[in-house]
């Protein structure tokens, strides 16, 4: 069984397959364009150095990372990354929420329950005011779920992204925290 739990620096490689699995679902089989490269493309390498940079800073350093992980015993299977961004100083009540779970593991009440881990981190970090997420139009379990943790639209940008021929409209998504 699979839990969720903080990502460590030795869960680069897992997380990179991870990240290409999810990258390879996107549009195809049947299943919705939720990610705006058709071909993902990060050498381990590079990914494993970003990776282990991010979440070895403290919140609230620029450019900290906390990213949970739906994870067992063979691999990660689900991720969502809190992050600082845009990566200044004068953005440090700011983060970044992205979410990605594989086909495997989905509509089994995981991607709420990473919300709810990571919304009540969020929660307890003193400065920390406001997560912002950004959404394919189309993508609506996502949008029902990130409304129902009080996620509210700001704005859609009509043909953000062409995928796979496809015209992408991308919805900006904010939880304000206090």
């Amino acid at each position: 069984m699979a839990e969720i739990r903080l990502a460590q620096p030795s869960d680069s490689q897992w997380h990179w397959e991870h990240l290409n699995r999810i990258h390879q679902e996107s549009g195809r089989d049947g299943d919705f364009i939720f990610n705006p490269q058709e071909d993902w493309g990060v050498p381990l390498d590079n990914f494993m150095k970003s990776y282990e940079a991010k979440l070895s800073k403290s919140f609230p350093e620029i450019g900290w990372a906390r990213t949970w992980v739906l994870a067992d015993a063979d691999g990660i299977y689900g991720d969502l990354q809190l992050m600082h961004r845009p990566p200044l100083k004068n953005a440090l009540h700011r983060a970044l929420l992205m979410m990605g779970i594989q086909r495997s593991h989905r509509n089994q009440g995981l991607g709420s329950k990473m919300m709810t881990e990571a919304l009540t981190w969020a929660k307890a970090q003193p400065g920390l005011d406001w997560i912002e997420l950004h959404v394919f139009e189309n993508n609506l379990p996502a949008k029902k779920l990130y409304t129902r943790f009080g996620f509210r639209e700001i704005g859609t940008t009509p043909d953000m992204f062409r995928v796979h021929g496809a015209q992408i409209a991308n919805t900006s998504m904010v939880l304000k925290l206090r």
